[in-house]
């Protein structure tokens, strides 16, 4: 019996009738009617209404359509509320709300058509997203559900379970691990399937202490898989398979006792031809994934490596199968980048390059090039392609093994520029590009003379893609190449380019700028001979009138033009510097379309003009500015996707689609790329115009640069913002005394903004770079520049992150994680080492600003300090003897009642294993020596003997320990020249620490340790004029090394009359 009027249930049918009507007109009226007279004024009979008619309307279009009708409206967000996660449902009583929830799991017991009970199931779910009362009977409807006679029951029981897996708590498991494992055996395929698919979703919401639990019921779960290994029940296995990816990313040892068992089941799907496409790309992602998350564990399985390889390259031999022998349709398709995008054999050079990266050239190499050899020398050009687009796959994962076999890697691809075939030619030329790129510098250095002629021949092929393709080939060489190594072949290079820039192929030409741009930014001055030729072709086509088709080419041609200009400097571009300004003013003037190239072209090609002519591109900088800015100030575009079967299909190029607070929502990515783009190139004018970029400091600080601190949608951007902070308060001080008040202003923005985000920021990588821009601002500003709240603030921030950095060593430095590779530990561990690191280098930064005023608030920092110190891991312990040492460095004298803290830490560091630990253990007994007085001379005399020691250890000059070598000198000759009064033997010191030398590392080290050397020889003493062959090459070292440079290296040249 339904609870509305029937007045209200017939005009609710009436309006669902005209919602469904085929006329636009009728149901354009409906919609209006349902917004406006039914969400608006009678929401709870709307959904109430919606609910009975997914219950009881005979027509089952009509129950399914009700459904999918109250999840939309339900879900919507109130237009009276600023909360992504409010919903129109919650604007109802709890009564009603009860009422409806009663009436959907009556419907879901009722309901006979599998369709419709899905979109019940999907409402079901949508009403326990985000609930305030409890749902009890919900648990004990859907676990009897299992056990019903109709299968399609038992499904969707599953398929709620999977939606909402956060109805199962902790107390439920173990009867869940019964009904699950009754479901993995059930007798239809779609209820097995439902429940891995559950499965996997109630392992992802559950805490790991709950995991063990459950994760016996996954050799059941595996076993459902091999009866679905058909061509026919394909579908059914790319179902079951793709939960298992999620699974594997989120706990990948988890399969380890079933691995292998794993491996050879899915190679039996990646290999079976007849299998749908998608479902041997599942499967090979599915061990993609193993390797990506668990690299160990796939290294110990011996047969993971052979099979993978194996089946990969002929995966890859599985292109052009629907073109002819000449690849006719492929050389006629001039989308460049279709690819088959989503083709087997692209899927399968994917996978090669991920597991490659994880598992190394040594685990790799030996089955690639049990197969490579033949696979190139093959008559079938689809296995030349393969061998060659491997080859590319692969190179930067194998790097470090495959780097001393180059020459012979090179024997095999070179040939095969020249193939019969373009599409190895284009493979040939893939291959040579992406080795250009992961084999550098070397592969420019030592077979620059091999490859470079070989790429210029292939721009003469008869095929444009292959001309293109040759052309990208030489931007990967030439951009890691010095301008020595091109000189011998630019004029046959440019020549040839110059050719194929009249090709009829709009995409030749493109890249062909492409390339010229770059071939110019790597030849610098040697450009010059070709720019006069280069320049009029230029400029026809940016001042050519051309239509839609050429604004690419347009773009391209305002890129490859200022890059010239960059590479051939400032005197040679002036004469034609008006005229292309002028050309890139017109141009920006004309743009009246958002998609055209040019502009984002040009806000880059300003910035490189910007760079050549430095302050005498000033009085064209606000034309500049002004599309810079509206880009800067781009607010985020989004839009939240009310029903979640449209998220796959909005999920684009440009777009992002994340999950919040139980709803979808869209995020146009690529102009948030752009606004990073924008920020990025705001840090570049400030910097190169200094004081000139002044009076757009305001607007760029507090429209663009600050809010973006808090810019969520984007860590790109709010990394550019924190890294531009710097630039623009460079850019006041040097404007003069003028600005000085605004300086202030400004200052005090920034470092509240800079305090506040650390305080509250969740991200490691965004609080590392807060504090690098915190730490060069601060160096920027200079003495005295924070209050004593800021100093409070910023102290507060240190102990908050590192007691949290401390609480995820631990965690690493716990048991072994069952479930998680060491590799993605140590992924995190290098984030938190970077953390640690900007930190110091911020305590350094205050204290040098700040001094002995910074030591009282310094002081809350001491139990942290002595928490780290006594950590054994080498980055916690290093960090406290870094900020000792600065404590020591700026404060002296008022150091010493300190002592008890950190001298016991600093002495046993100077002998520890660690050279970063010696290095810093060094440098502290030299400050202390340098700066602490009186009070400190016993201590740094008696440390002299631990000192030397740390110098003539075996390999002390080997990379590792070079720099707590040269700390280790130049600290002993702070405590010769500082402290000798407490030196009993003086001058056998002065003759060891001769031998310490040379220093041609460490430039702060090298300019102390000289200019005493230099003191020394003024005075004549005994240890110069017994040592003196060896102090002269001991500075001709430092020298050629530009160890040390100006004042200091021009008296030591003059004191050992070099």
């Amino acid at each position: 019996m339904s609870s509305l009027p029937a007045d209200a249930t017939a005009a609710l049918l009436v309006l669902l009738q005209a919602l469904t009507s085929a006329d636009n007109n009728t149901r354009s009226n409906a919609e209006t009617s349902l917004n406006n007279e039914w969400i608006g004024q009678r929401l709870d009979m709307l959904l109430l209404g919606l609910a009975e008619q997914t219950l009881a309307n005979p027509d089952q279009t009509m129950r399914s359509f009700s459904a999918v009708l109250f999840r939309r409206i339900a879900s919507k967000q109130p237009q009276d509320s600023d909360t992504l996660a409010s919903r129109l449902i919650d604007k109802l009583s709890p009564e009603v709300r009860t009422t409806i929830k009663g009436i959907f799991l009556q419907a879901l017991a009722n309901e006979q058509v599998n369709d419709v009970r899905h979109k019940i199931c999907d409402t079901i779910s949508e009403l326990t997203i985000g609930a305030t009362e409890q749902w009890p009977e919900l648990l004990s409807v859907l676990f009897e559900a299992t056990k019903a006679t109709a299968p399609g029951l038992r499904e969707a029981a599953f398929r709620i379970f999977a939606a909402s897996p956060q109805i199962i708590s902790k107390e439920h498991l173990p009867g869940v691990n019964a009904v699950f494992g009754v479901a993995l055996q059930d007798a239809d395929v779609h209820v097995r399937i439902s429940a891995i698919v559950a499965y996997a979703a109630l392992f992802e919401t559950l805490p790991k202490s709950s995991w063990k639990t459950i994760q016996d019921l996954l050799p059941a779960l595996l076993n459902v898989l091999p009866p679905l290994n058909t061509v026919e029940t394909s579908e059914e296995l790319t179902s079951a398979l793709s939960p298992l990816i999620d699974l594997a990313t989120l706990a990948p040892k988890l399969f380890r006792p079933m691995f292998k068992t794993i491996v050879d089941f899915c190679i039996s799907v990646i290999k079976n031809k007849e299998m749908d496409s998608m479902t041997r790309q599942t499967g090979l992602e599915l061990l993609t994934t193993f390797a990506d998350e668990s690299p160990g564990m796939c290294k110990k399985e011996p047969t993971y490596a052979t099979s993978m390889v194996h089946q990969l390259l002929a995966l890859m031999t599985e292109v052009g199968e629907d073109d002819d022998e000449q690849a006719t349709s492929w050389r006629e398709d001039e989308d460049l980048d279709s690819d088959d995008a989503d083709s087997t054999h692209v899927a399968a050079r994917q996978s090669l390059d991920r597991i490659a990266v994880k598992l190394g050239g040594s685990i790799l190499l030996p089955p690639l090039f049990q197969w490579l050899p033949g696979m190139i020398a093959s008559a079938n050009w689809q296995e030349r392609h393969a061998a060659l687009m491997a080859i590319s796959a692969f190179a930067e994962g194998c790097r470090d093994v495959m780097i001393t076999e180059l020459s012979n890697v090179l024997t095999m691809v070179l040939p095969r520029l020249q193939d019969p075939h373009p599409r190895v030619q284009w493979a040939a030329c893939n291959a040579v590009g992406q080795m250009s790129t992961d084999f550098s510098p070397e592969l420019q250095q030592n077979f620059g003379a091999r490859v470079l002629p070989a790429l210029i021949q292939v721009l003469e092929s008869s095929e444009p893609r292959v001309q293109a393709h040759g052309a990208a080939a030489l931007v990967n060489f030439c951009e890691e190449a010095n301008k020595d190594t091109l000189e011998p072949y630019l004029d046959d290079l440019l020549n040839h380019l110059m050719v194929l820039l009249q090709s009829p192929k709009k995409y030749v030409q493109e890249q062909v700028l492409t390339t010229i741009a770059i071939v110019a930014d790597a030849a610098e001055s040697k450009f010059i001979k070709y720019y006069d030729a280069m320049m009029p072709i230029l400029f026809q086509v940016l001042q050519s009138d051309a239509g839609k088709e050429y604004r690419v080419l347009r773009a391209k041609c305002i890129e490859c033009s200022s890059l010239i200009a960059l590479a051939v400097g400032k005197e040679k571009f002036a004469p034609l510097s008006q005229q292309l300004i002028h050309t890139y003013a017109a141009i920006q003037e004309s743009i009246t379309e958002p998609d055209d190239p040019a502009a984002s072209y040009l806000i880059q090609a300003w910035a490189r003009i910007c760079r050549v002519m430095g302050p005498d591109f000033l009085p064209y900088l606000s034309g500049v500015m002004r599309p810079l800015l509206e880009v800067g100030k781009t607010k985020p575009e989004m839009q939240i996707i009310e029903d979640a079967q449209d998220v796959d299909a909005f999920d684009q190029d440009d777009w992002d689609v994340v999950p919040v607070q139980g709803k979808h929502v869209g995020i146009r990515t690529s102009l948030l790329e752009e606004k990073n783009t924008a920020i990025e190139l705001l840090s570049v004018y400030a910097a190169e115009l200094g004081a000139g970029f002044e009076p757009y400091v305001g607007e760029v600080l507090h429209e663009i640069v600050l809010p973006s601190i808090s810019f969520f949608f984007h860590d790109g951007v709010r990394s550019a913002a924190a890294q531009c902070i710097p630039h623009l308060l460079t850019a006041v001080k040097e404007s003069g005394p003028a600005n000085t008040s605004k300086l202030a202003e400004y200052w005090r923005e920034i470092v509240t903004k800079l305090l506040d985000a650390l305080a509250i920021e969740p991200f490691v990588e965004m609080l590392t770079c807060f504090y690098t821009s915190l730490y060069q601002s601060i160096e920027t500003i200079g003495e005295n520049c924070l209050t004593q709240d800021d100093m409070d603030k910023f102290i507060q921030s240190i102990v908050a992150n590192v007691g949290d950095y401390m609480t995820r060593v631990a965690a690493r430095a716990g048991q072994e994680d069952e479930y998680e590779d060491e590799d993605a530990k140590d992924a995190e561990e290098a984030v938190d080492d970077e953390m640690v690191s900007e930190i110091n280098k911020a305590i350094h930064a205050v204290f040098h600003a700040q001094r002995i005023s910074f030591l009282s608030t310094f002081e809350k920092l001491f139990e942290t300090l002595s928490q780290m110190s006594a950590r054994p891991e080498v980055d916690c312990r290093g960090f406290s003897l870094c900020a000792y040492d600065d404590m020591i460095e700026f404060c002296g004298p008022d150091a010493w009642r300190y002592r008890d803290l950190y001298m016991q830490p600093l002495t046993v560091a100077v002998s520890d294993p660690s050279a970063s630990m010696r290095q810093a253990a060094t440098y502290g007994f030299g400050v202390m020596a340098q700066f602490g007085g009186a009070e400190f001379s016993e201590t740094v005399a008696s440390i002299l003997p631990a000192l030397f020691q740390v110098t003539v250890i075996s390999d002390a000059r080997s990379d590792e320990n070079i720099y707590a070598t040269e700390n280790a000198s130049s600290a002993i000759a702070k405590i010769l020249r500082f402290n000798h009064t407490s030196v009993s033997n003086m001058d056998e010191a002065l003759e060891a620490w001769v031998h310490t030398l040379p220093i041609v590392n460490d430039e702060e080290a090298a300019t102390y340790a000289y200019s005493f050397l230099v003191d020394l020889i003024e005075l004549q003493h005994p240890c110069v004029q017994k040592n003196a062959a060896f102090i002269v090459d001991s500075v001709k070292k430092a020298l050629d090394a530009n160890a040390i440079q100006g004042a200091t290296a021009e008296r030591v040249k003059r004191a050992v009359n070099l």
